[in-house]
């Protein structure tokens, strides 16, 4: 039913169907006031017939009152006279004066009829006893099928009797309701017939250009473009229309224009099946390509796959590495080819003793000792050329207090995506305590832990070395081989103890007697050698007579003074004696044994 009275209105003209909607709504307004003017018109007349039969009545009771029961009776029963209210609204007026019957023999006015007021009074229930209520009260009945508006009036302290003032309410109304509701019913329909009417007019109005533009772009639509539509006036209809008519001529023109192409395309059909030939040769070839392009895109998603995942993995490594090289005690740090530092972790700032924003930006070249910046700079560039694996440097830094470290440096190069060295990576480690040990190392492998002079292995590198020297420069080399006489005495008297306070005096007398550049060494127990370096030729014999004073010189050795104690010395030249250190350590050894055998030989004769 919905869909039906859609489709209905759906099919009736704009026209119609806003006249209908104008139509309707003015007809809701005028059933609005008309039902607003019947209310309020019967509740006027219900005021009025309520104020008539509380004027009317009341004044009817007073009167009775006032007389006596037969003078009573006969009054209410006196003709009605002209002026009297009930005349118009009529109205009816009943005294009961005995309860429980069914018959009202009371004072009767107006219109009353007895058998209404019996009805009615048993329809209050007020016939067998008396009503409870104590002032006039109004209440609207219905009795056999019609309506009346009653007052009953209760029983006053000077009579027990009630009274009933009442109007039959279908009377009053009919009385003249009905030319209003026809004068209203022919004013409503005289109104709607106006109303549709001009609506319809005035629709129409509005609706024809309306429906002249749909008409005009239905013809369009369905391609008759011979048609137009003129519209006068300065609204937007006509401007509408006037666009409408330009699009209808620009259609008509590429139409004439299509037309026209398509008959040069059927000119050139012979053209077209040729170059469809031609185009079906480059589909089949395209649809190859597109096969091959189809399987190239598979691999290159592969391949964007697999390199995705190396890049995932990549990353994954990186963060990996960052977070390693954080936490490393070594320090780190990345070298740009230009050698400025780009990064650096905390282990280096530490090492370096700059803070980590200090350290980046800075040359690697500041960061070297000065004495060894160009030997590292040209290592470093050496490496870059030449790349390869992991190099091992060491050499001092400048720390930033000024203070210098000794660090182990491994350095690699860093390569681009395309293999292109960009850089380095060295990894910084702190070895100044193991460059302590190990010079400490080579100090006891070649220094006499006593006396700290150089022990046999480091006499025969200082002897060689100035065997080498001498020989390049044509000069000479003096070796004094020296044997403490006695010595073995103070051991036996004094203890080990003192024996080693004499010997270290006497490596402190060698050292302070000679030259810098001459070399003392102890060979084991009381053994001492001398290395004598010089351009020219070697005078010895001063040399010699010096040291034996200063071995023979007293001892002072806790409280003990030893005077007892001499050397004898030997003597071997080079390259007189010997040419090799060996020779001329046993040349000046027999040369030492010899003087040692003079020595005893002369203390006899004394003695």
């Amino acid at each position: 039913m919905r869909n039906w009275s859609a489709r209905g209105v759906g099919e009736m003209g704009l026209q119609v169907r806003i006249t209908l909607w104008i139509s309707c709504f003015c007809l809701l307004i005028l059933l609005f006031y008309g039902a607003f003017f019947y209310f309020q018109t019967r509740s006027v007349y219900l005021h009025v017939l309520d104020s008539a039969l509380l004027t009317w009545g009341g004044h009817l009771a007073e009167s009775l009152e006032d007389a006596d029961d037969h003078a009573r009776i006969g009054m209410a029963r006196q003709p009605n006279e002209p002026n009297e209210p009930h005349e118009s609204l009529d109205l009816g007026f009943v005294r009961l004066e005995r309860w429980g019957h069914s018959s009202a023999e009371a004072g009767i006015a107006g219109n009353a009829n007895s058998s209404v007021a019996i009805a009615l009074a048993h329809q209050l229930g007020i016939s067998n006893h008396p009503p409870h209520f104590a002032h006039p009260t109004f209440f609207t009945e219905k009795i056999a099928g019609k309506r009346y508006r009653v007052l009953v009036f209760p029983a006053t302290s000077r009579t027990k009797e009630v009274c009933l003032s009442y109007a039959r309410l279908e009377n009053l109304f009919a009385q003249g309701g009905e030319y209003v509701i026809l004068r209203f019913a022919v004013m409503g329909g005289a109104l709607f017939l106006i109303v549709s009417v001009g609506g319809y007019l005035f629709t129409g109005y509005l609706v024809r250009p309306i429906e002249a533009l749909r008409d005009v772009s239905k013809s369009i639509a369905e391609g008759k473009l011979g048609e137009g539509i003129e519209l006068t006036g300065s609204s937007e209809l006509v401007s509408l229309s006037e666009s409408i008519n330009h699009m209808r001529r620009a259609i008509s023109e590429k139409m004439a224009e299509a037309e026209s192409r398509q008959r040069e395309i059927l000119g050139k059909s012979e053209e077209l099946k040729s170059a469809n030939q031609e185009l079906e040769r480059a589909i089949f070839q395209a649809n190859q390509m597109a096969a091959d392009a189809e399987i190239r895109s598979y691999e290159m998603e592969r391949e964007v796959v697999q390199r995705r995942k190396a890049e995932e993995a990549l990353r994954a490594s990186e963060e990996k590495y960052r977070a390693i090289v954080e936490n490393i005690r070594d320090g780190y740090c990345e070298v740009g080819s230009e050698g400025v530092i780009t990064f650096a972790n905390r282990a280096m700032a530490e090492i370096t003793g700059y803070s980590m924003a200090e350290i980046v930006g800075k040359h690697r070249g500041e960061l070297v000792a000065p004495e060894r910046r160009d030997d590292v700079l040209d290592a470093f560039s050496r490496i870059m050329k030449e790349g390869g694996g992991v190099s091992e440097l060491e050499y001092p830094i400048q720390r930033k207090d000024g203070r210098r470290l000794h660090v182990g440096v491994s350095v690699s190069v860093m390569l681009n995506r395309a293999g292109e060295r960009v850089g380095f990576r060295t990894i910084v480690r702190d070895v100044e305590a193991r460059k302590r040990y190990e010079e400490e190392l080579i100090h006891m492998a070649y220094h006499d832990p006593l006396t700290g002079l150089n022990n046999r292995k480091g006499f025969y590198e200082k002897l060689e070395g100035a065997i080498i020297r001498a020989t390049r420069y044509g000069s000479q080399v003096g070796l004094l081989y020296i044997d403490v006489d006695r010595f073995k005495k103070v051991n036996d008297a004094l203890g080990h103890e003192c024996g080693d306070e004499v010997l270290v005096e006497i490596a402190r007398r060698l050292v302070v007697s000679l030259r810098q550049s001459d070399c003392v060494a102890r060979l084991g127990g009381d053994e001492f050698a001398v290395i004598l370096d010089a351009d020219k030729e070697l005078d010895v014999d001063p040399v010699i007579a010096k040291l034996e004073a200063l071995l023979k010189a007293p001892y002072a050795v806790g409280n003990t003074f030893v005077d007892y104690i001499s050397g004898s010395v030997g003597v071997a030249l080079f390259p007189d004696d010997a040419v090799t250190a060996e020779d001329l350590v046993r040349y000046a050894d027999s040369a030492m044994y010899k003087q040692k055998r003079n020595q005893r030989c002369q203390d006899q004769k004394r003695a």
